[in-house]
């Protein structure tokens, strides 16, 4: 995932600017720490992103139904947090989306899509999921190391592996991941809880201490 955002853009702090593609690198790493659908992502609009004012960041997914392509939020709505990194990162996309003539072009910043065209098509329209997916198969080729089965649904297994580990309950990761029941994340996902108290069990030394030196 790190190697993927840094293929996408990089800083460079001589001439403090982002060189790349910085919509992409805010993508994959809005899909790394957030865990949303593509689908989610791509309907996000400017007034969704809570930027972190003296509180942590948030973003809205909300349910719409007008979206140019059809999507819309599947499970309705919920807010994620995110951390201050990548408010940051979408700061900066903000301003680059000014300096490409936003500000000026859009009749209502707040309803606009975050991600949107800047090179092809019409300005600043929504992104299209299937422009996504073709620019992910490009990168595949230019970055070694990708997983041959990664797509953009891929990052939410290991953003709810990744909390789970971390001892976040599961009803929260549920919840974050917007799943309906949390018997689809408890299907999905019991086996890393699992796997992880099965593999306290296997330092015998370290457990067998714990009774005082008895035999």
């Amino acid at each position: 995932m790190a190697a993927i955002r840094d293929a996408e853009a990089s800083w460079d702090p001589a001439g403090a600017v982002w060189s790349g593609e910085l919509r992409y690198r805010l993508l994959w790493a809005l899909l790394e720490e957030a865990g949303l659908r593509l689908g989610e992502a791509l309907g996000l609009r400017h007034r969704d992103w809570k930027a972190g004012t003296g509180t942590t960041a948030q973003v809205a997914v909300v349910h719409r139904e007008d979206h140019p392509h059809g999507l819309r939020a599947k499970s309705g709505h919920r807010r994620v947090f995110v951390g201050s990194a990548l408010d940051r990162l979408y700061g900066d996309w903000v301003w680059a989306l000014c300096e490409a003539g936003a500000d000026v072009e859009l009749d209502d910043w707040d309803n606009a899509y975050i991600f949107c065209d800047l090179h092809r098509g019409r300005r600043f329209a929504p992104l299209r999921p299937e422009s996504v997916c073709k620019h992910l198969a490009a990168r595949k080729k230019d970055v070694p190391g990708l997983p041959a089965d990664m797509t953009p649904h891929w990052y939410r297994h290991p953003h709810a592996t990744a909390l789970l580990l971390s001892g976040v309950p599961m009803h929260v990761v549920s919840r974050r991941l917007g799943h309906a029941d949390i018997q689809t994340t408890i299907n999905t996902y019991a086996h890393v809880t699992e796997d992880a108290e099965l593999r306290a069990c296997a330092d015998w030394q370290k457990i067998t201490q714990a009774w005082g030196g008895r035999p």
